[in-house]
């Protein structure tokens, strides 16, 4: 399955079988999310699998919602946009999880640095434990903070794994999450495919404003759950940026002078290479 296929039949599972995913997948994952991409790359994103889930449901302790006998935990740095550049690198690795027959949830983090060595020398150990080699060494001080933690693994008796492909998720229209779009418009298909992103609550804080060939992305302005909107801001950029690959139609996300409009606050804008324009690009 494609990435963007696996928009249309990926879907938050909240219960997971105690059934683990087999090793040898487990270690397929750890390549994929070796290989994130973002957009800012100053910034140093990781995403770290964690075989034994009971060490999240330790560390996480009541705030942990959902046990899954696996998960991800995403850090980061701090420089300009990496809540969105998190949201951008890690929604890439679940769909790519959807394609090979893995269910997955987004969880607001809880963790801190201290936490995240803990984690990180567990998985030290239980890695040189199932090798027979001897482990000595601890894993280096952490210098990026965890902030989003994805639950992974196979569904529990009862819960789907998939959409339906001809479902229609509970998702804003394209009409309500644009503005400056007249008639029929070559960007339908393409902000059709990004506003099926999940979101925390389901908030869908993106709007598309269209100035000319130029759009601009901008995020509704949340009262709770703020680190998250920003993440899930970058979610749906993914989700637009696939379907313009599928699509053949070619981008570039750049950085305007645009300022915050009322009750939204700027992301980035995206041209067409060849429009000429006062935006520098990412």
């Amino acid at each position: 399955m494609e990435l963007y296929e696996a928009i249309f039949y990926r879907k938050t599972v909240e219960k997971y079988s105690i059934k683990k995913v087999k090793q040898p997948m487990i270690e397929d994952i750890k390549r994929m999310c070796k290989n994130i991409t973002y957009l800012n790359e100053d910034l140093n994103i990781k995403a770290n699998v964690v075989d034994r889930g009971h060490v999240i449901h330790f560390l996480m302790g009541k705030e942990c919602k959902v046990k899954a006998p696996h998960y991800i935990v995403v850090t980061s740095d701090k420089g300009e946009d990496y809540l969105q550049n998190i949201g951008f690198a890690i929604e890439s690795v679940v769909l790519q999880l959807t394609s090979l027959g893995i269910g997955t949830c987004y969880i607001e983090s809880n963790l801190d640095k201290e936490d995240m060595e803990d984690i990180l020398n567990d998985e030290e150990q239980n890695e040189s434990d199932d090798s027979q080699i001897d482990f000595f060494e601890e894993v280096e001080e952490i210098d990026e903070t965890p902030y989003v933690i994805i639950a992974f693994g196979y569904p529990a008796k009862g819960e789907e794994l998939f959409r339906r492909r001809d479902s229609k998720p509970d998702r804003k229209s394209v009409k309500d999450i644009t503005k400056g779009f007249k008639g029929t418009d070559d960007w339908d298909t393409i902000l059709d495919m990004t506003r099926r992103a999940p979101s925390i609550n389901n908030c869908q804080p993106w709007v598309f404003y269209k100035d000319e060939e130029i759009l601009h992305l901008y995020e509704k302005k949340q009262k709770h759950h703020l680190e998250m909107s920003k993440i899930s801001m970058g979610v749906a950029l993914r989700h637009f940026d696939i379907a313009c690959k599928n699509n053949g139609v070619k981008v570039v996300y750049c950085k305007s002078e645009h300022k915050d409009r009322r009750g939204k606050e700027y992301f980035i804008s995206v041209k067409n290479p060849n429009a000429n324009s006062n935006v520098e690009s990412v």
